[in-house]
């Protein structure tokens, strides 16, 4: 058998969601002090914005005056929405009281979410500052190779890349003394084993294709924008597709759908983010790996010396 949230095992179970009182809106967590209350409310909302704003960039004309506007605003609504998203983080994961949670259970146990959901924080600061930091039009805004920025983010992306390993050893531990199969808790380390391993296959790409450009001074910034931007995507559907799946209000009857139904809801609209841009992707990375530095400038001196030949006949 297969748990939900409101069916954590054969001996535990909780109310129907619609029962639920002071829960917030989407995730249907208790509420708690003002604070947290108000944290949990202005995410929800930043987040469908960022999210909607997101999905409109992502099926427009790519290049054009308004695409650049609206990555724009996409990138001070990241700064709210991921900023505000890792304080309630904080504040939900670190210093909730347990018995909050008594009556209406979370997705994660707190120790749970301290390392998995911390690993999801970082890997999404991560694409979000490759996406938008990194510069594609103009030339005074491109980060250089290994100058500040460059060094900047292959720092944040390693620390990512650590938390994300942090959050697996964290899960193969507490799968190694759990009862198989036994209870939502063992659910849950199973289903997020699979959801959670873009967060080191992203953030491991981005730290390859960063140490190649500081091994070949070369960057197609078109192309590591674009790459952050699905992944900045597929991230944030993650966030909204996780709380869908686990629902028992809105979307699905108490107690919930099990977790072969919770991965088809979390992955099917993954494909639909990433299979157009995967082979673009594949070939952006490997693109960082074959570059040769030396050959380009060769290449770069021939062209060149072509053209100061062609002048030259051209005055004779």
């Amino acid at each position: 058998m297969s748990w939900t949230r409101y069916q954590e095992s054969a001996s535990e179970s909780w109310p129907p969601s619609a029962s639920e009182e002071r829960v917030t809106p989407f995730s249907r967590y208790p509420l708690q002090d003002g604070f947290y209350n108000t944290l949990a409310y202005t995410h929800v909302v930043i987040g469908f914005t960022y999210l909607s704003l997101m999905l409109w960039q992502f099926l427009a004309t790519k290049g054009t005056s308004e695409h650049v506007r609206r990555g724009l605003v996409l990138k001070w609504i990241a700064l709210f929405c991921i900023g505000g998203g890792w304080v309630l983080q904080i504040r939900h994961s670190w210093f909730s009281d347990p018995k909050v949670f008594e009556k209406t259970p979370v997705l994660f146990s707190l120790p749970f979410a301290r390392n998995f959901v911390s690993a999801f924080g970082s890997s999404t600061v991560v694409s979000a500052l490759n996406c938008f930091l990194v510069g594609v039009k103009e030339k005074s805004r491109m980060a250089s190779c290994g100058g500040p920025l460059h060094l900047f983010l292959l720092a944040a992306t390693s620390v990512s890349l650590a938390v994300d390993v942090n959050a697996y050893v964290y899960i193969f531990r507490e799968m190694s003394t759990t009862p198989a199969w036994g209870n939502y808790h063992w659910d849950m380390l199973v289903e997020m084993t699979v959801i959670g391993a873009v967060f080191p296959l992203y953030d491991g790409l981005n730290l390859y294709v960063l140490s190649q450009w500081y091994r070949t001074g070369f960057l197609d910034y078109k192309e590591h924008h674009v790459m952050n931007a699905v992944w900045s995507m597929s991230k944030t559907a993650a966030a909204a597709l996780l709380f869908s799946a686990h629902d028992a209000h809105f979307f699905w009857p108490h107690p919930g759908i099990t977790l072969i139904y919770r991965w088809a809801v979390q992955l099917v609209p993954q494909l639909l983010i990433l299979v157009p841009y995967l082979l673009r992707i594949f070939r952006y990375v490997a693109a960082a790996h074959d570059y040769d530095p030396v050959a380009t400038a060769a290449g770069t001196e021939m062209a060149r010396g072509l053209q100061r030949t062609e002048v030259n006949n051209s005055k004779a």
